[in-house]
């Protein structure tokens, strides 16, 4: 964000205080009559792998009507008329606003959609149509967005509620689905007015995905005899919610969906094909020692022989010493919301709390707040290890870089370079570029991903890991931690080196510190890939101070295999590492990479 334009929004946000109406949110929303019932989608699951399972899922029920109105039931039925779930309401009553929640919403689509967390199950502004408000717009609709919440969250929103119910995947696609299917269904909601019975329809619809592809059979690496998981590492529940959680969090102004239980999350990954995720409630919605250790309870319930959640923490730290820029977050922060500008930094497989702004009406930057350093420093020591979430988002960004170390000096682990709240499964070249800067000041820092969902478990790409030994949050951590790790949304892929006469080599994620690297040192750099559709290969050589270079890049790459290239590596602490994608940049991955670093 440019400096001006920070002026401006903070000057825009400072009048906002002093003015007490905006006029209508939505002003092209027509009169919506006596009583109308609205049904968004925010809790239904888009995509699935596995098909034999029940999950949960859920819809939000609201009023946009004048008058009250009494539930009857809601329905989940294939337009043949078959009914997959059918949940009585016992005619619990919503009362009418007139369209109060439906201009809050159109209100969130309005603003920064790294603000709102809405990129997808937009109901008023399609994400192709949506132009920034500018300075002085974006500043009014959030000022106007963060009034109208706290007026929902002290009346308690009786003009919504959120509707659960399992959805058996069996029966929703049958016995002889295949990728690519698509199921539709229909949800009705039954309600009467005092005068007739009504009923409210949308129609949603859940694809079946391919399956992430496994390691090639003639590869020539560690995954070829292994077992490789995906998991999430960015996941948030309903303890992240200002409206309908568990608890409800007043910090968190802009999320009203109510989402789910990390139990309910679980079920959802593993119908995508997961094995673990990271529960990364934001810092300042876990208040006290008690509430951490119901995560830690949650963590020790949920892991099994087949699935791992790790005990984890988005923290919200203070933005220390020189700053490479400002966001939105901070803007909001200056206004005396906090005592700081903040980040953010996922702290994974935590032992206990770590502290970072609390759960009052949007005090995610009040104290308590520790910086950067303390923070990693405290969750390196207990065995934990953290990263640098969306490092370049307009939104929560982390510019307080001159303070960053890697694992050079025993600090931060890695870096987010793809970010699911952030747009769509393409390469977030902003995140990546952030990270491949750092690498060219010589900090060691591992990519990772997450999906930063707020309600339902989504396909994005995932963090697949090593794990020779039994799937724990241990042997989980352990293979985050050296890197045996690759990003990807489908395709498999790996990477390692080794001197051409095999005296030496390094896994993915290997780090070589050595005294000084001799001339003309000829490697192999070995990429073992699995692809289902047509897809090129690009390998990158980075010289700390210098940059990357492409050394090899070829498209017409499908199903598995392995490739070998040679070069001469440079004189200076460098890293090898690859990438994938098809035409169409849908299906992507990118490894780890490998680190000479000269001391």
């Amino acid at each position: 964000m440019k400096i001006s334009s920070t002026l401006l929004i903070l000057l825009s946000l400072f009048c906002g205080l002093i003015v007490s109406q905006y006029g209508q949110a939505n002003p092209n929303r027509s009169h919506l009559g006596e009583s109308e019932v609205i049904i968004y989608p925010y809790g239904l699951m888009d995509s699935v792998r596995n098909t034999n399972l029940s999950v949960p899922m859920q819809v939000q029920l609201y009023n946009a009507g004048k008058n009250a109105i009494q539930l009857e039931k809601l329905v989940v039925t294939t337009p043949e008329k078959q009914d997959l779930s059918v949940v009585p309401l016992d005619s619990a009553e919503l009362i009418g606003d007139d369209g109060f929640v439906l201009d809050l919403y159109y209100d969130l689509e309005s603003i920064e959609p790294d603000i709102s967390h809405r990129h997808t199950k937009r109901q008023y502004i399609p994400l192709e149509n949506y132009e920034p408000l500018g300075p002085e717009g974006e500043a009014m609709t959030i000022r106007r967005v963060v009034d109208n919440v706290r007026q929902l969250q002290e009346s308690g929103a009786p003009q919504l509620l959120n509707v659960r119910f399992e959805l058996d995947l069996h029966q929703l696609f049958g016995s002889n689905s295949e990728p690519g299917d698509v199921a539709p269904l229909i949800i009705i909601a039954y309600w009467h007015d005092g005068a007739k019975m009504n009923s409210t329809l949308i129609e949603h619809h859940i694809s079946k995905l391919n399956s992430f592809m496994p390691p090639p059979e003639q590869g020539r690496m560690m995954g070829s005899g292994g077992t490789w998981v995906a998991g999430d590492l960015h996941v948030h529940n309903c303890r992240d919610e200002a409206i309908g959680g568990c608890d409800s969090c007043a910090a968190e102004s802009f999320n009203i969906t109510g989402a789910f239980t990390n139990a309910d999350l679980k079920t959802q990954f593993q119908s995508l094909g997961m094995e673990f995720f990271s529960s990364t409630t934001h810092s300042y919605c876990i208040n006290s020692n008690s509430e951490f250790n119901a995560v830690l309870s949650e963590s020790a319930q949920l892991s099994d022989g087949s699935f791992v959640m790790l005990p984890s923490t988005e923290i919200s730290g203070a933005e220390l010493g020189p700053q490479s820029g400002s966001d939105t977050a901070d803007l909001l922060c200056a206004l005396g919301f906090g005592d700081h500008d903040v980040h953010h930094m996922g702290g994974h497989n935590l032992a206990r709390r770590r502290p970072g702004g609390n759960s009052d009406f949007l005090a995610f930057c009040d104290n308590p707040m520790s910086g950067q350093r303390n923070n990693v420093d405290t969750v390196n020591a207990e065995g934990g290890f953290t990263l640098v979430n969306h490092p370049n988002s307009g939104a929560w960004a982390f510019n307080s870089v001159a303070e960053l170390r890697g694992q050079e000096r025993n600090g931060t682990w890695g870096v987010e370079v793809w970010n699911g709240s952030e747009g769509a499964n393409s390469w977030q070249n902003y995140q990546r570029d952030w990270w491949l800067s750092r690498l060219n000041e010589g900090k060691v820092l591992y990519p990772y991903s997450g999906s930063d969902t707020h309600d339902t478990a989504v396909n994005f790409g995932a963090t697949h890991t090593y794990v020779p030994g039994s799937l724990t949050p241990q042997s989980i951590t352990d293979a985050l931690k050296e890197g045996r790790s690759y990003l990807s949304n489908g395709p498999f892929l790996e990477l390692g080196i080794e001197t051409v006469n095999g005296a030496r080599s390094l896994s993915m994620g290997g780090k070589a510190i050595v005294p000084n690297i001799p001339r003309n040192i000829q490697i192999n750099i070995n990429v073992d890939y699995n692809c289902s559709t047509s897809s090129q290969i690009t390998i990158y050589r980075g010289v700390v101070g210098g940059g990357e270079t492409v050394i090899f890049s070829q498209t017409g790459y499908q199903g598995g295999g392995a490739l070998q290239i040679q070069d001469t590596v440079p004189t200076q602490s460098f890293w090898y590492r690859a990438e994938v994608h098809n035409v169409q940049y849908t299906l992507s991955a990118l490894t780890t990479p490998v680190y000479v670093i000269e001391v």
